[in-house]
C-alpha cells in the first residue's frame, strides 16, 4: 500500500512538473511572439522610413548642385525637346531613381494601405483607393514633361520589368501617361 502511495506522489509530483512546464513554455511563446511583433513593426517602421528618405533626397532641390536644379526646371517645364544629351542623361538617372522608389512602394504596398488604414483616401474599395494613391504617386513624376517624353521608350519598359509580373502600376501609369499626354498607348500591357 505504501508503494501505491508513493506511486501516486511521484505520478501527481511529475504531472505538476510537467504542467509547471508546459506554462513556462506557453509564457515564453507568448513572450517570443510579443518580441516578434515588435521586431516587425521596427522593421515596417525603417522600411517606411527608408522610402520616405528617399523620396526627399529625390525631390527636394536642396539636395542638388544649382546645375542639376536648372535642368530639372528645364526637365519640368520644357521636356526633353531643350535638354543637352548630358541633361537627358542625367534626368534619366534621376527618374530611374524615382521610378525605383515607386516601385518598391507599389510592390510592397507601403504608403497605399497605410493611406486607406488612416482614411485618407475614401474606402470606396481598397482598389479605387490604393490606384488613387499610386495614380496620384505617378503624377508627381509626369509633372516633369521631360517624364512625359520618356515614358514610352525609356520609363515604362521599367516599370513593366520591374514590377515583376505585377501589372496594376504599369496599368496605373499608362492611363495617367494617356491623361497627361492625350496620346493613346498602342499597347496597354
Amino acid at each position: 500500500m505504501e508503494t501505491e502511495i508513493i506511486g501516486f506522489m511521484a505520478q501527481l509530483i511529475t504531472g505538476i512538473a510537467t504542467l509547471l512546464v508546459a506554462l513556462v513554455l506557453v509564457f515564453q511563446l507568448r513572450k517570443q511572439n510579443q518580441q516578434l511583433k515588435i521586431q516587425h513593426q521596427d522593421a515596417d517602421n525603417k522600411i517606411t522610413y527608408d522610402s520616405i528618405t528617399a523620396m526627399e533626397r529625390v525631390t527636394i532641390p536642396e539636395n542638388y548642385g544649382d546645375s542639376f536644379v536648372d535642368m530639372m526646371w528645364k526637365a519640368r517645364v520644357e521636356g526633353i525637346s531643350t535638354m543637352s544629351n548630358q541633361e537627358i542623361w542625367r534626368f534619366q538617372n534621376w527618374l530611374v531613381v524615382a521610378g525605383r522608389r515607386l516601385i518598391s512602394e507599389f510592390r510592397l504596398n507601403r504608403f497605399g494601405q497605410a493611406a486607406i488604414n488612416r482614411g485618407l483616401y475614401p474606402q470606396q474599395g481598397s482598389t479605387e483607393a490604393l490606384e488613387r494613391y499610386y495614380s496620384i504617386q505617378v503624377r508627381n513624376l509626369f509633372d516633369y514633361k521631360a517624364s512625359l517624353d520618356l515614358y514610352t521608350s525609356f520609363m515604362r519598359p521599367r516599370f513593366s520589368a520591374g514590377i515583376g509580373g505585377q501589372s496594376g502600376l504599369l496599368q496605373i501609369a499608362d492611363k495617367t501617361y494617356e491623361e497627361m499626354s492625350g496620346e493613346k498607348l498602342e499597347d496597354n500591357s
